[in-house]
C-alpha cells in the first residue's frame, strides 16, 4: 500500500502560464521604465542645450525698450506742454484750462479698403493705441478742466448703418473715456460724421445729435462763452430739416445777451484769402491753405456764411478743424457798426494717420477776472512722434535676429561643423558624399534652432506689447 503522506502535492496547471505572464509584464514594465528614462534624459539634455540666457537677455532688452517708448517717451512729450511753461498771466488766479482735439477720425474696417485684412487689423490696433495712450497721458499730466472735440470723430460714420455705427460709437468711448469731474464735449460733427452742405445725410445728422447732443450749443466755462456751431449743416441749401437747426440756434443767440468773451468752435474753417491770410510757421505744409470742394467735403465755409457767423457771434477767437494741419490767421468783421478782429486757429489732427508728421492738440488758458484785457492764451501741444518708436522696434527686431543667428552658429556642436569637400570630388557624386549630407543636416539644424529661439522671443515680445496695449 502506498504511503500517501510522502506523495508530492500537484502544482496548479496555471503556475507555468502565470510565470510566463509575469515575465512578459516584467519585461514590458522594464521597457516602459527604460523609455521613460530615455525620454527624461533626452528632455534634460535638450533643456541644458537651450540658450536660456539668450532668451532672458532678449526679454529684458525688449521690456526696457518698450517700457521707455510706451511710458517715458510719451510722458516727456506731454510734459513739454505743461501750462506753467507757456502761460504768461501776471495774476496768481486759478485759470480755466481747455484742451481742443481735432479730427481723431478713428479708423474702421473700411478706411483702407485695398489693404489685406490682417494689415488693417494691425494698423487699427496701433492707431487706437496711439489715441488711448495720448488721451490718458493728457488727462493725467495736463488735467484740462474742459475738453472739446472739433468734429470728424469717425472716419466713415456718415455711411454706416445703425448697427455698425453703435458698435463704433461704443468703441469711440472706449478710446476717449470721459474723465470724472471734468467736462468733455463731443457734439460738434464733422463731414466724415454727417456729410457736408447739400450732401449732409439727414439720418446720420439726426443719429449723431441723438447720441452726442445738439450739434450747435453754448457753454459758459472760465468766464468765457464757447459757441459750438454746426457750420456744415448751416451750409445745406436744399434740406430745411438740416439747415434750419443751426439757423434757429443763431437766431436765438442774437436775441440774448452774452457778457463773456466768445470763442467760436467750428469743424470746417471760415473763408479766407490764402494769398493774403497766410497760416504761419507752425504749418507743416509749405503750400497755401487749399480752397476746394468735393464729394461731401469743402475746405472752407462760404464767404457770405462766414461773415454772417462772425458778425452774429462776435468771437475773439475761432478754433476749427478739418484741414489736419495748423493755420493761424485773422478775420475782420463788423458787429453793431464797429469793426473787430478775430484770430482763427485751425487745430492740427491728433491722429497719427491723418497725413501730418507731428499730430497735436491745442491748449487754451482762460483768465477773465478783470485784471487784463487779454483773457485768452493758447499754445500748440505736440503729441509724441508716432513713427520713431515703430522704427526703433523694427531695428531692434532685426538686431535681435542677428544676435540669435550669431549665438546659434557660435554654440554649434563640434561634430556638426561643416566638413570640407575632398579634392577631386565629382560634382555628379557630390550629393552622395558624406560631407554633403553632414552639411545639409547642419544647416537644417541651425535653422531649427534659430526658429526655436526666435519663436520664444517673439512670444515674449507679443506678451509685453499685449500688456502695454491692454493693461497700461
Amino acid at each position: 500500500m502506498l504511503n500517501r503522506a510522502h506523495r508530492k502535492p500537484l502544482l496548479p496547471k496555471t503556475t507555468v502560464s502565470n510565470q510566463k505572464d509575469d515575465d512578459y509584464y516584467s519585461r514590458d514594465n522594464s521597457l516602459q521604465t527604460m523609455n521613460q528614462n530615455q525620454t527624461f534624459t533626452y528632455l534634460s539634455k535638450q533643456l541644458k542645450k537651450f540658450q536660456w540666457k539668450l532668451v532672458l537677455y532678449s526679454a529684458l532688452f525688449w521690456l526696457v525698450t518698450i517700457n521707455y517708448y510706451e511710458t517715458t517717451y510719451v510722458k516727456s512729450a506731454i510734459n513739454k506742454c505743461k501750462w506753467e511753461k507757456w502761460e504768461k498771466w501776471n495774476s496768481d488766479t486759478q485759470t480755466h484750462k481747455v484742451a481742443l482735439f481735432a479730427d481723431p477720425q478713428i479708423m474702421d474696417a473700411h478706411s483702407y479698403p485695398g489693404r489685406p485684412r490682417p494689415i488693417n487689423f494691425l494698423t487699427r490696433a496701433i492707431v487706437d493705441h496711439y489715441h488711448i495712450r495720448n488721451w490718458k497721458y493728457v488727462q493725467y499730466y495736463l488735467d484740462p478742466d474742459t475738453n472739446y472735440f472739433l468734429g470728424d470723430l469717425f472716419d466713415g460714420g456718415r455711411r454706416w448703418d445703425d448697427e455698425y455705427w453703435i458698435k463704433e460709437y461704443n468703441r469711440f468711448h472706449s478710446i476717449f473715456p470721459k474723465k470724472p469731474n471734468r467736462k468733455t464735449v463731443f457734439s460738434l460733427p464733422g463731414n466724415h460724421d454727417i456729410g457736408f452742405g447739400d450732401t449732409v445725410v439727414e439720418s446720420s445728422f439726426k443719429r449723431f445729435s441723438s447720441f452726442f447732443g445738439e450739434t450747435s450749443s453754448l457753454h459758459d466755462v472760465g468766464n468765457h462763452t464757447f459757441v459750438l456751431l454746426d457750420t456744415i449743416s448751416l451750409s445745406d441749401t436744399t434740406n430745411e430739416n438740416v439747415s434750419s437747426v443751426p439757423r434757429e440756434f443763431l437766431t436765438q443767440y442774437a436775441k440774448e445777451e452774452h457778457p463773456y468773451p466768445r470763442i467760436l468752435l467750428t469743424h470746417v474753417p471760415l473763408w479766407r484769402d490764402p494769398k493774403e491770410q497766410q497760416c504761419g510757421p507752425e504749418r507743416e505744409s509749405s503750400n497755401p491753405f487749399p480752397i476746394m470742394r468735393g464729394v461731401q467735403y469743402q475746405t472752407v465755409i462760404d464767404q457770405s456764411i462766414s461773415q454772417d457767423v462772425l458778425s452774429t457771434i462776435a468771437p475773439k477767437y475761432v478754433f476749427s478743424g478739418d484741414d489736419h494741419d495748423y493755420c493761424h490767421i485773422k478775420h475782420n468783421y463788423l458787429n453793431g457798426g464797429s469793426s473787430y478782429v478775430a484770430d482763427e486757429i485751425t487745430v492740427k489732427s491728433n491722429a497719427m494717420n491723418m497725413g501730418v508728421s507731428k499730430p497735436a492738440i491745442q491748449l487754451v488758458s482762460l483768465l477773465n477776472d478783470g485784471s487784463s484785457a487779454d483773457t485768452i492764451q493758447t499754445e500748440i501741444c505736440y503729441m509724441p512722434n508716432a513713427f520713431i518708436p515703430l522704427l526703433i522696434y523694427a531695428v531692434c527686431a532685426v538686431v535681435n535676429l542677428f544676435v540669435v543667428i550669431y549665438k546659434v552658429i557660435k554654440t554649434r556642436p563640434r561634430h556638426q561643423n561643416f566638413l570640407p569637400m575632398p579634392v577631386g570630388t565629382d560634382y555628379d557624386n557630390e550629393k552622395n558624399h558624406p560631407s554633403f549630407a553632414k552639411n545639409r543636416h547642419t544647416l537644417l539644424d541651425d535653422v531649427k534652432r534659430t526658429a526655436k529661439y526666435s519663436c520664444a522671443i517673439l512670444f515674449i515680445i507679443f506678451s509685453i506689447f499685449y500688456y502695454y496695449y491692454n493693461v497700461i
